[in-house]
């Protein structure tokens, strides 16, 4: 029987595939209900850990906004000590110059009053020794002129007492 046609069925190809396919059934009733809890193990085990690294995720998430809450609070604390510590010697340095000016204030009044003192102390001691002096001078005069004339005289210690007066 030969036949022209490009596809022909041969009779052993036909009890291979039935062959075949009895093979697959019986594999399938034999070993399916293992090699499926093996399977449905292993897809627990994975979603398992699959969840596990999830949460594991979700940890460090929170872990990481803790640290960057914790470092930004560090900071802020850092800033409010550096400020403080800005303001504290701000203070201290006015306080230094008002003290400074204060006690210039203090020393330059003490000075003034010195001066003071000094110029009246000098003002008494000048006032004494023209004192001396005029009455060294009028001695004088009036020596001279006790012997010459009456009237002279009188008219000398009145002269000088007017000079003196002014």
């Amino acid at each position: 029987m030969e036949q022209n046609s490009l596809i022909t069925i041969d009779f052993s190809m036909v009890i291979q595939m039935i062959n075949f396919l009895i093979m697959v059934y019986v594999f399938y009733k034999l070993f399916s209900k293992k090699i499926g809890g093996i399977i449905e193990q292993r897809r627990n085990i994975a979603t398992q850990d699959l969840e596990k690294v999830k949460i594991e995720q979700e940890k460090l998430e929170e872990q990481k906004k803790i640290v960057d809450k914790l470092r930004r609070e560090s900071k802020k604390r850092a800033n409010d000590i550096i400020i403080k510590a800005e303001i504290q010697a701000d203070n201290r340095k006015e306080q230094i110059i008002n003290n400074a000016n204060i006690s210039k204030e203090r020393m330059m009044a003490n000075a003034e009053n010195e001066i003071i003192k000094m110029r009246a102390k000098a003002e008494l001691e000048l006032q004494k020794e023209v004192g001396e002096i005029a009455i060294k001078i009028a001695e004088k005069i009036i020596k001279e002129n006790v012997s010459e004339n009456q009237d002279l005289q009188v008219k000398s210690v009145d002269n000088f007492i007017n000079e003196i007066g002014e």
